[in-house]
């Protein structure tokens, strides 16, 4: 496996691990694979908790069989505002970083043809319903350090050299096939073959202190369509099946820099000459690195298709239980990286004629090679079953449970075997079980929502103390007047996440909020 191609396959916002390349594309499928609280934001005031409610156009996402309960059409429109704040703590520095976000959440319409009570009919007819659902924001920003560590990201350089000979690391540069990250290095004089020319050492001491900063931005979002129908059987029994075609578009930008202190440990590390670089016509003699700021962009584009099936059942006037069923979602994905290094290297240039040595000073970064891959990526199918409870025309309770198993992630290229990423998902990842709860209390023409939705962190080991469970608390408030309908709701995310600065690097814990407001707005005709 090129492991510079697949470099490029990482975690879209949440970069649980970061580290070898397998983890980093496992924690795409984890992105695109995660669900969040969607929907109107009538769904979204009660927590997401819908599997055995209806008569709202989030249901053709979450259970169809939903649309059967309407009994007349519908058309609503969703914007949102989301605000983003991610809080780091890197080496002893805490730094802040604060985003706003405006978008459409959801829209829908739906078409019904229920039958009059002049029909004499078992099936009362049903709906058919296209929506379209923002499901998973990709905006991210932090920002970490500056910090003192005693790693550097050269002895990542290092590590991902050994074993290429160094012919050729200096073929693939020559011929410029191939500008990957071994390449820049050793370009920058950061790293330089042994006297096996199949291993290397880096520039600098190996206890050498480096001051460490930088910055992470990602934009992009994950939506889905819905055609969808359901129907009604003797006001007992709903039914209801829908398609979903998805698209995503993501964007990383990071930024990592590292400055080198300058010890006396450093200062005896040249003197002993410890590194020399050897050039066309003699040796370089790297003097001091002074730093290393390496800039990296990901894009990463794709469709998707699923099918979700549903039923609903009223035993008595106050309960319904609902069953939804959705299927693997089946991804076709592009990725694309890019990067550069650059690296102020002050040395000297030793040649054969002693009469010639000149100084070097360089610092001009070197541009990678864009790295493309096409692949396909079927994320776990969703099972959820719920119930509510009416009081009449007072309102409602609900809950929700959902079984997803992230095992169940599976990668394939035409290009070549990506069996290690399959065994590294089913080695990081669990089955989990989300819960959703809700409800509404209905007083006039007035509705007043609260819900809560937890997610179960989906990862099977961690080597911190990061609580990775997400929580969303959310409530609102609407109106019903005659044909017209409008609703307000604010919700509050929470959740830890960390990730690396570069490969093998220090981790960087996080503390994410999104806090969310939604406005529906919406006519029945």
């Amino acid at each position: 496996m090129n492991i510079y191609k697949y470099k490029s396959l990482i975690a879209f916002g949440l970069f649980l691990f970061s580290v070898p390349a397998f983890s980093q594309i496992a924690e795409d499928a984890l992105m695109l694979g995660q669900s969040t609280v969607t929907g109107t934001a009538r769904f979204q005031a009660i927590g997401g908790a819908g599997f055995a409610l209806g008569g709202d156009a989030s249901a053709a996402a979450l259970n169809p069989a939903g649309l059967g309960f309407y009994n007349r059409s519908s058309v609503v429109l969703t914007p949102g505002f989301d605000i983003l704040n991610t809080s780091t703590d890197y080496l002893g520095t805490s730094a802040d970083a604060f985003t706003t976000r405006g978008n459409i959440a959801n829209f829908g319409i739906v078409i019904n043809n229920t039958k009059d009570g002049l029909i004499p009919s078992d099936w009362r007819g049903g709906s058919f319903a296209v929506t379209y659902n923002r499901l998973n924001s990709l905006n991210f920003e932090s920002e970490y350090g500056p910090g003192n560590s005693d790693a550097s990201i050269i002895d990542e350089f290092v590590l991902q050299a050994n074993g290429i000979p160094s012919s050729e690391l200096q073929a693939n540069i020559d011929d410029g096939q191939i500008i990957g990250y071994p390449e820049a290095a050793y370009l920058n004089f950061l790293i330089n073959p042994d006297a096996s020319g199949n291993n290397y050492i880096a520039s600098i001491p190996a206890d050498a202190t480096t001051i460490q900063s930088g910055n992470l931005s990602t934009s992009g979002q994950l939506s889905q369509w819905n055609f969808a129908y359901g129907g009604n059987y003797k006001d007992k029994l709903y039914l209801g099946a829908s398609i979903g075609f998805r698209g995503f578009s993501y964007q990383r930008e990071s930024e990592y820099r590292e400055e080198v202190v300058y010890s006396q440990d450093y200062i005896d590390f040249i003197n002993e000459g410890n590194y020399f670089f050897p050039v066309e016509g003699g040796n370089v003699s790297v003097d001091y690195v002074n730093y290393n700021q390496l800039n990296e962009v990901v894009q990463i584009n794709g469709t998707g298709i699923n099918a979700n099936l549903g039923i609903i059942y009223r035993p008595i006037n106050e309960l319904t239980v609902g069953l939804s069923y959705q299927s693997p979602t089946f991804y076709s994905i592009r990725s694309e990286e890019t990067f550069d290094l650059a690296s102020e290297v002050l040395g000297f240039l030793e040649t054969d004629n002693p009469a010639d040595a000149i100084d070097i000073y360089t610092d001009d970064p070197v541009l990678g090679n864009r790295f493309v891959n096409e692949y396909t990526l079927s994320t776990p199918s969703r099972t959820g079953v719920g119930l509510a409870y009416f009081f009449e025309k007072a309102g409602f309770l609900t809950l929700d449970a959902e079984y997803v198993n992230y095992q169940k992630n599976q990668f394939s290229s035409n290009q070549e075997s990506l069996s290690d990423v399959n065994n590294n998902v089913d080695a990081i990842y669990k089955p989990v079980i989300n819960t959703r709860v809700g409800g509404e209390f209905r007083y006039n023409i007035l509705r007043f929502r609260a819900g809560y939705a937890f997610y179960d962190d989906p990862t099977q080991f961690a080597n911190d103390n990061l609580d990775r469970d997400r929580s969303v608390i959310s409530g609102g408030i609407g109106i019903n007047v005659n044909s017209f309908f409008a609703d307000l709701t604010v919700s509050h995310t929470q959740y830890q996440s960390d990730f690396a600065p570069y490969a093998n690097g220090p981790y960087i814990p996080q503390e994410n909020t999104i806090t969310r407001t939604l406005l529906s707005l919406g006519f029945n005709f």
